[in-house]
């Protein structure tokens, strides 16, 4: 069951590559909590327990995979095999301890306070800061909210401050997210 955190990421992430005119899918193992589905793009996700073949359709047509939010395959359970026998390079983007070593490439950074915090990170190192849009920032800022339980957990250092910052400049409305 997706947390704040994966569901934050991935559709920060899925409204990030939109907006560079990219097709993508989110797909989760499982349903996620209800008081996640105001998040922007939350009908756009496939949920692999209630509609395996067309998240294997979508898994083995993908040019590339990113894994948000888990370091393990075993983790996304039966959506693990098909993911194992797609050709895609799968890239890591986590905080986790100890990730697998079956990603093409892997970003983890175990002293990140949130999977969300590494996406902001992400489309800043590719020059995009420019294209976060209220709906990426609304999704990063509840990834990380979250996953700090409101921002009172050891992790949230002065730069996730920054980056809340910059997500509330961008349209973010803090109270809103909180109270959803």
């Amino acid at each position: 069951r997706p947390d704040g955190d994966a569901m934050g990421s991935s559709l920060a992430l899925y409204n990030y590559l939109k907006s560079k005119k990219k097709t993508v899918s989110v797909i989760t193992p499982s349903d996620y909590p209800d008081f996640l589905h105001w998040l922007p793009a939350n009908k756009t996700v496939v949920n692999y327990e209630a509609a395996p073949k067309n998240a294997d359709k979508l898994i083995a047509k993908a040019d590339l995979i990113f894994c948000l939010d888990y370091n393990s395959l075993n983790r996304i359970d039966r959506m693990g095999e098909p993911m194992k026998k797609s050709k895609a390079p799968k890239i890591l983007i986590d905080h986790h301890l100890f990730p697998d070593d079956v990603f093409a490439h892997s970003f983890s950074y175990p002293s990140a306070s949130s999977t969300s915090e590494l996406i902001f990170q992400f489309i800043q190192s590719m020059g995009d800061e420019k294209l976060l849009s209220k709906k990426i920032a609304e999704c990063i800022y509840c990834g990380i909210m979250t996953d700090t339980n409101s921002f009172r957990y050891e992790s949230m250092k002065s730069e996730t401050h920054r980056i809340v910052a910059a997500l509330m400049e961008a349209g973010a409305e803090n109270y809103k997210i909180h109270e959803k």
